[in-house]
């Protein structure tokens, strides 16, 4: 019988500003990667509420993991989420292990996944050419029973890849590239729990107009009304969501049902629809954006 390869060294990064305005699930998105990592870098940029504080209150929790780099996020002149990007870029070169393991303020772990996780991790980083692992995500929207498909919800990305390898962030920090080329990954055959879209339309409205600052984009005015539509790919979830989200569900605010939303027709949702029904009969998505190329395990 042959020993498992041990895991290595492990740092996680993140970055948060606005958590409470913007209503990000941070304290429970950070919990629930603790558990995989040696150190967790917190990324707290400025904000207007009290997001510093629960960074704080994170730290003092598990003294000596968490280290915190409080930054100023400039604001002036953005465009296509670069800023997102720096301040991810930032986390990452504060980071010491092996391996980098990254979440966002709105995507959560589930505990269930944990060895799955390390023992992907374990078997990659005795693999030279694999750069990284792909998570399978599961996309919330509206609340927390429905999950959404489509061409414009991604199926996976990387989360967890080797440090020292000049990987940065991509674009809006969605992903990570190599030199721009795709990284080289494994399926990690874990899940992210994505929970962007979980939220009352006042704080969904609150986030788009804080959103597209980093895109020069205009935000809905004070007037304008911000909805929700039943999309194509709308799909009830029966499983369990991770732990540390157990406080937040049971408490949750005011959420809207997307089965008795409208549908809104346009280009986007016919090519969501083609999409689906071309999956259904080849398991082959024609044209997706990655930031990767999926590479196959062996079977031991």
């Amino acid at each position: 019988m042959s020993l498992q390869p041990p895991i290595p060294r492990v740092s996680g990064f993140t970055l948060v500003r606005n958590a409470q305005i913007l209503d990000f699930p941070f304290f429970e998105s950070v919990e629930s990667l603790l558990p995989l990592v040696d150190e967790l870098v917190i990324n707290c940029g400025d904000s207007q509420d009290e997001t510093q504080l629960i960074c704080k209150s994170l730290a003092e929790k598990h003294v000596g993991k968490i280290h915190i780099l409080n930054t100023v996020w400039e604001n002036k002149n953005q465009t296509g989420g670069f800023q997102l990007k720096a301040q991810s870029d930032a986390a990452m070169k504060a980071c010491r292990g092996q391996w980098l393991f990254y979440i966002q303020a709105d995507e959560v772990l589930h505990e269930n996944d944990y060895p799955q996780i390390q023992t992907a991790m374990a078997y990659a980083d005795e693999i030279p050419e694999v750069d990284g692992l792909v998570f399978d995500y599961l996309h919330f929207y509206g609340n927390y029973a429905y999950t959404c498909k489509g061409r414009n919800w991604y199926r996976r990305e990387v989360r967890a890849f080797k440090n020292g390898r000049g990987i940065e962030s991509f674009r809006d920090a969605q992903g990570f590239r190599k030199g721009g080329q795709r990284l080289q990954a494994l399926p990690s055959q874990a899940r992210v729990f994505h929970y962007g879209y979980v939220r009352p339309l006042a704080s969904l409205k609150t986030k788009k107009q804080e959103m597209s600052q980093w895109w020069g984009e205009t935000p809905p005015t004070e007037t304008s009304e911000v909805t929700l539509s039943r999309p194509i790919g709308l799909t009830p979830f029966r499983e369990t969501h991770p732990h540390t989200m157990s406080k937040k569900i049971s408490n949750n605010k005011i959420l809207v049902d997307p089965s008795r939303c409208p549908r809104r027709w346009n280009a986007q949702e016919i090519k969501n629809a083609l999409t689906l029904f071309w999956e259904k009969l080849v398991p082959i998505r024609l044209g997706e954006y990655r930031n990767y190329e999926l590479l196959t395990r062996h079977k031991d």
